[in-house]
């Protein structure tokens, strides 16, 4: 972003240069995260992002369907349905009927998927500690602001 004077917004002229451009700087760094977190639980647990992502979701709440998951996770139903496939052959993921709505399955943890969740968990609470080592407290709270309005504005724009 060009940073600019309000009264001098009409007179400057932008060019798009990517590098400098939010959405794709964001986008890079959150690549670089999730593959850099993977690189920690993809060999010894034979789990792809999307798994993980699926995981995680039914961590924080269960039970949920993959509708939820994937709407929560910006995944598309074909990724989510996949990776839910996968897990439940690994036997972390179980899908049971809805009581209220036949129609759809609500997804859980198995027992063994709960206690994948819970080391993965760690790890990841680990991860995000080495990549914010190199902010202080102070610009950790306004990273989260900031991410926050931005998440609340990009929301209003879709």
């Amino acid at each position: 972003m060009l940073l600019r004077d309000e009264e001098d917004e009409d007179d400057i002229k932008r060019d798009l240069i990517l590098d400098q451009y939010l959405p794709y700087r964001m986008a890079v760094i959150a690549h670089m995260m999730s593959e850099g977190f993977a690189k920690r639980y993809s060999t010894e647990y034979n789990m792809t992002i999307v798994e993980w992502r699926v995981m995680a979701n039914l961590g924080h709440l269960e039970p949920q369907s993959a509708h939820e998951i994937g709407a929560h996770s910006h995944l598309d139903k074909v990724q989510v349905s996949r990776a839910v496939a996968r897990l439940e052959k690994k036997g972390w993921v179980q899908r049971e009927g809805d009581t209220v709505d036949r129609r759809r399955s609500l997804l859980t943890l198995t027992e063994e998927g709960r206690r994948v969740f819970n080391t993965l968990g760690k790890h990841a609470i680990d991860f995000e500690d080495d990549v914010c080592a190199s902010l202080t407290t102070e610009e950790y709270a306004a990273l989260d602001r900031i991410l926050k309005k931005l998440s609340k504005r990009s929301e209003a724009l879709s």
